[in-house]
């Protein structure tokens, strides 16, 4: 979605997490802890490697310019959201009932 909104010209791989692709297929060459999201940025030399939904965004926002308000304020409240979606959000949604079904 932030790529789409930016404007970014990207190519999106499948990657089928019940068959194990995340272990194999070259894709912990670009997150070592085999999860997605991942961002690989060919635009650069060597590629710059982007993991983590949080880091990928903070990524985006800061080389393409968007997101990101420039006023203190603002900024912190943005980043607020994103930090509290990083560490609360998961175990509200779909988080909630992996652990508490799958890995009490």
């Amino acid at each position: 979605l932030a790529l789409g909104v930016t404007g970014a010209e990207y190519d999106a791989w499948l990657i089928r997490i019940g068959d194990g692709d995340q272990f194999s297929s070259g894709f912990v060459e670009v997150n070592p802890n085999s999860k997605i999201p991942a961002l690989r940025d060919h635009t650069h030399n060597p590629p710059i490697r982007v993991f983590e939904s949080g880091s990928i965004l903070l990524y985006l926002a800061e080389k393409f310019g968007y997101f990101l308000p420039q006023d203190l304020a603002k900024r912190t409240e943005t980043m607020n959201w994103l930090f509290w979606l990083q560490g609360a959000a998961p175990f509200l949604g779909g988080g909630f009932g992996h652990f508490y079904h799958y890995a009490p």
